[in-house]
């Protein structure tokens, strides 16, 4: 995608500032398209899955590795007195593979099985099963970067239940339901009862689908009401949650309706009807919904997107468009480690397994080798992580766990001598200066990476070609760095509402920062005036608003909410800012929510600030509080070191600001440390966004007593 004009995107509509991407402006992208999707028959998820099936049949696509044995590992305190350390780590087989035909026949059998249950087309199906969290993958870079442990390795007898990788059945049993006409309701595995009992209460699912981990909670909560639930489908080792189904099988006694017990595995093996040749697809319209996807209720109660299969299917197609040249089918390994009921995963997945990639699940906690134990009687000393193991070409990830690797690598580094550590930085600032002045890499910066950061890209595996950061902002030191010593950092921009893919960065554009590339083909952009600011259309900055065919179809029985982000003329609101550059593409500022205008009359954007702020090596996890008219800006934080003091943190802020060029305004004048584990206490969502709420709201005495000092 090289524009002759230099120009990605142009202003569709002068008059109302609408934007669209150069290959849509002769109208939106509303399907995948040719020539990537030449033989694909409709615009559904089912059409997807059956062409990809017979397009690529035994090539493999989905890997994963099973669990040979668990091991408990100690290691003693440094203090006497204090417990040892415990951990747990995991004994793990090489990858296995599964064949695209192989996928599609699961998929089919198991779509059959559903419907000898008594669902039918339209009934939902919710999905609350484990596939990642993101705290277990911020743990597991956290236990990778503590080197030379002595580790003594007991065996345990059993599995433990939250890491049974699960990733491949959460596909096959959504693409089950696809195939039936049935629509999927997406939860995050973390979520608490509440949440899970608000989402069944308001979808009403005919079928849930959990796991030796989730299994519990639907257990409890069936036992209060049924919902008239006609079948629970679970996976996972039986054994782990006897106790479970026997409680459902009592639940089953006594509800007035029939209920299911069922392990997925048995339903891949539902036999064909007498007669039957093969599995009839009852496949959907493109305008059928597809999927309910849940938020992650970072202000209240979850939300739920209404996504039809036309949805989905078009920003699918507007990624090949954009980036599907950047794809080697024979070659491109794609590593799955984030949750699948996240809508980045969830795009993303498909998008690269339809265009013949293979797909690695990974599990959150043994992504890297000290998390492994060592196969039994290879004589190593540790066993290797899913990214060696698997070797990825291409990884997605949030700005948290790209920040724990920045800071994971500047931490090995830190530990060499002087000159070496000179000698890193100025390759790092060598390369990126020719990148710059060049707009590509070369024999030089080959060089560069062969000889200075080899150890550094082993990390991830040794063949990363393509990482995209995506989810919330990233900050510019970190983009850089990574881009420089790991590989290229694509930048994407995308919401829930729209599918994910809303805006991308590639190759072709150059080494950016603070751009997210054109909008994306399916979607014209439109900026709105964010009153009381400088934030106007005209000036090519403003509230970022959306419409076209991959928007949703509103919020699941939320009307008012609905009406609150959508226009009647089918605008989606999203709350974000944004400037429209002389290229076409788009840079990101900040929430309008965020967009607080201080005593003095200067604009702060907060999430921008943090963004830099998390930066710092003293940081783990910031939320800048400000309100409105408030005289300076404060912030609660999550400090790297536990028992770290409010005037320690203070100043690491401090210095950060300094060295990244933040101004008075926007610099913190008042700490309060929480030494909480955020991932644990509420402060962050499932997508591991802060709860800016909640924090706030569980710090409102300290916060009030500081400003009175300002």
């Amino acid at each position: 995608m090289r524009p002759e004009n230099g120009q990605y995107a142009v202003e569709y509509d002068e008059v109302d500032n609408i934007y669209r991407n150069v290959m849509a402006t002769g109208g939106l992208l509303d399907k995948p398209r040719p020539p990537h999707y030449a033989e694909l028959e409709a615009s559904t998820m089912a059409h997807l899955f059956a062409f990809m099936a017979k397009k690529y049949k035994d090539k493999d696509f989905m890997g994963w590795r099973d669990i040979v044995k668990t091991h408990k590992v100690e290691k003693q305190a440094t203090n006497p007195d204090d417990r040892p350390k415990s951990w747990v780590t995991y004994e793990l087989s090489d990858y296995n593979w599964s064949s695209y035909r192989q996928a599609k026949e699961d998929v089919d059998r198991i779509g059959l099985g559903l419907r000898n249950m008594g669902l039918n087309k339209n009934d939902f199906v919710l999905i609350f099963a484990s596939t990642c969290m993101i705290d277990e993958v911020i743990l597991v870079l956290h236990e990778f970067y503590n080197f030379g442990l002595n580790r003594n390795f007991t065996s345990l007898s059993r599995v433990n239940n939250s890491s049974t990788q699960l990733s491949p059945e959460w596909l096959l049993l959504a693409h089950a339901c696809f195939s039936q006409s049935m629509t999927i309701v997406t939860a995050y595995d973390s979520m608490d009862e509440k949440a899970i009992q608000y989402i069944i209460d308001q979808s009403n699912p005919k079928a849930i689908f959990a796991d030796t981990l989730t299994l519990p909670v639907v257990s409890k909560l069936m036992q209060k009401k049924s919902n008239g639930v006609k079948a629970v489908v679970y996976a996972g080792r039986k054994d782990d949650v006897s106790e479970q189904i026997g409680k459902l099988e009592k639940v089953k006694e006594q509800s007035s309706t029939s209920l299911e017990v069922v392990h997925i595995d048995e339903l891949k093996s539902t036999p064909l009807r007498e007669g039957q040749d093969a599995v009839e697809t009852m496949y959907p319209e493109a305008d059928d919904l597809a999927c309910i996807m849940y938020t992650s209720g970072s202000t209240g109660d979850p939300k739920g997107a209404q996504l039809s299969h036309g949805n989905l299917t078009s920003a699918i197609g507007s990624a090949a468009a954009m980036v599907g040249g950047l794809l080697d089918k024979e070659q491109d390994i794609v590593i799955s480690y984030l949750p699948m009921a996240h809508v980045l995963e969830f795009v993303i997945s498909h998008f690269v397994g339809s265009m013949g990639c293979r797909l690695g699940f990974a599990r959150a906690r043994t992504l890297m080798d000290d998390a492994v134990a060592p196969t039994a009687g290879s004589g190593q000393t540790k066993g290797v992580g899913d990214l060696k193991a698997l070797r990825p070409t291409l990884m997605a990830g949030v700005p948290t766990i790209w920040e724990r690797i920045r800071k994971g690598i500047l931490a090995e580094v830190n530990k060499q001598s002087l000159p070496v550590r000179k000698m890193f930085f100025a390759a790092v600032n060598t390369k990126w200066a020719i990148i710059q002045a060049t707009g590509s890499e070369n024999f030089v910066t080959g060089f560069i990476d062969s000889v200075v950061f080899k150890q550094a890209k082993e990390l991830v595996g040794g063949r990363l070609r393509l990482a995209l950061t995506g989810g919330a902002g990233i900050s510019d030191e970190t983009h850089r760095f990574l881009s420089t010593v790991m590989c290229y950092v694509i930048s994407g921009y995308g919401l829930t509402e729209v599918c994910g893919i809303a805006a991308v960065t590639f190759p072709g554009l150059g080494y950016r920062l603070r751009n997210v590339g054109p909008p994306a083909p399916s979607l014209e952009l439109k900026l709105v005036n964010v009153p009381d600011t400088e934030y106007t259309g005209d000036n090519g900055t403003g509230e970022i608003w959306f419409r076209g065919p991959a928007v949703m179809k509103g919020y699941f029985n939320l009307d008012e909410e609905t009406k609150k982000v959508m226009t009647s003329d089918g605008w989606f609101k999203t709350g974000d800012i944004g400037t429209m550059n002389w290229d076409g593409t788009l840079s990101i500022k900040d929430r309008v929510k965020n967009l607080v205008k201080l005593s003095h009359g200067e604009y702060v954007a907060l999430e921008k600030c943090e963004a830099v702020y998390r930066d710092s090596k003293d940081i783990k996890s910031i939320c800048i509080i400000a309100d409105s008219g408030a005289p300076v800006l404060l912030a609660v934080v999550e400090p790297n070191q536990k028992g770290a003091s409010d005037t320690e943190i203070l100043e690491a802020l401090k210095s950060q600001a300094k060295t990244s060029g933040l101004s008075k305004s926007e610099t913190v004048q008042g700490v309060i440390v929480d030494d909480a584990d955020w991932t644990t206490n509420g402060f962050m969502t499932s997508s591991s966004k802060v709860k800016r709420r909640e924090v706030k709201k569980a710090h409102e005495k300290e916060i009030e007593a500081m400003l009175k000092k300002f």
